[in-house]
């Protein structure tokens, strides 16, 4: 059903409501009258000629919308009292005639001739209150027209905050692949002269690891699976480099890897994990990775166990970049915490909500 037709069906179903609604009252008025034959009937009539003559009111409001109250809309507001008033006479007029036609032949002739039956008797009881009637039909009218305009503002509002925020998280991430490549081709770099076949070989890694960059594309948030792809890709690099001073250890259980990630999230905690955990020292080192389902929420932990500096360490371009992109994403639904202590290495944890993959677990 369309919302053209449930809007119709809202209007006219309030009208018959309200005419079930005054039959009851005129029927606790004047129990001598026949509620079904001649009570119920009359005023589900005559609410159909009020509903008539509020669809002359919407076509008033929306030829002449009323938007502020202001001297620019005096036109509008004049047109709408007049406009009201003439549309309530009118339609007063054919309640009249209705109750006319439910009366019997006699009495109907006496309230037609009597002063104190007839049509102006009727108005000066009536129209008062029948004009605030309409009235109200041109409030209702306007307060939906309203409220939809707030609401279409309210959806635009959220989808031009959410391609900002796309377009941002973009730009971050096309920030962080020229980071890497950069420091990746500074190893291949230090290894042309000193080891000719290992940096062919990291030449080849980097190859691979690029190739699956842009196979990636523009995609914000891939599988646990493919970015844990991407991360073997990269140790395999930084393998070759420290050679048996990197000990790599991961628990990522099979039932996480289908969980939906940031793209490019491990990486750049990885790197910070080999650069300040295995780069500064000269006996083997060791870096963690670690994945948990705990009810709603993923937990990653990246931990090595270098040096370590005082205090939180995010001042780096990954470290950073990975902090302003779990921000956008996810706002206030996430942590991300870097812990680092002298001698005891650092533990780099985030933990966001808990999503997978379609036809993931």
């Amino acid at each position: 059903m369309s919302q053209r037709v449930r809007s119709w069906l809202l209007y006219w179903g309030i009208w018959m409501f309200l005419g079930v609604y005054m039959s009851t009252m005129d029927q606790v008025m004047y129990p001598k009258m026949h509620f079904i034959g001649t009570t119920l009937p009359m005023n589900l009539m005559q609410n159909f000629a009020w509903g008539c003559a509020g669809l002359g009111i919407l076509a008033l409001a929306r030829r002449w919308p009323l938007e502020h109250f202001a001297l620019a809309e005096l036109k509008n507001w004049t047109i709408h009292l007049f406009g009201s008033v003439i549309i309530a006479l009118i339609g007063l007029w054919m309640v009249w005639l209705i109750a006319m036609v439910f009366q019997d032949p006699i009495e109907s002739t006496k309230s037609t001739n009597d002063p104190e039956h007839g049509y102006f008797h009727f108005f000066k009881e009536y129209f008062h209150i029948n004009l605030l009637l309409m009235w109200a039909v041109l409030g209702a009218f306007h307060g939906i027209r309203i409220f939809e305009r707030y609401r279409r503002r309210e959806v635009e509002a959220a989808k031009l905050e959410s391609q900002l925020a796309t377009a941002q998280t973009q730009a971050l991430q096309m920030q962080l692949q020229p980071h890497f490549l950069f420091n990746t081709l500074n190893s291949i770099a230090a290894l042309i002269h000193s080891d000719s076949n290992a940096a062919d070989r990291m030449v080849s890694r980097l190859a691979d690891l690029l190739r699956m960059t842009l196979d990636s594309g523009t995609h914000q948030q891939i599988s646990l699976r493919q970015e844990m792809a991407f991360t073997n890709a990269y140790l395999g690099i930084e393998g070759i480099r420290f050679q048996d001073r990197l000990t790599v250890i991961k628990d990522v259980p099979d039932d996480c890897l289908d969980a939906v990630v940031p793209a490019f999230l491990l990486q750049p905690l990885v790197e910070n994990a080999i650069k300040h955990g295995v780069a500064d020292m000269s006996t083997p080192s060791k870096v963690e990775i670690h994945a948990r389902h705990e009810e709603q929420w993923l937990t990653l932990e990246v931990i090595d166990n270098g040096r370590g500096v005082n205090g939180n360490r995010k001042s780096g371009i990954g470290t950073q970049n990975t902090a302003a992109r779990l921000q956008l994403m996810y706002k206030d639904r996430h942590t991300f915490t870097l812990l680092s202590l002298p001698g005891q290495g650092t533990k780099a944890t985030v933990q966001i909500p808990w999503s997978v993959e379609s036809g993931g677990k």
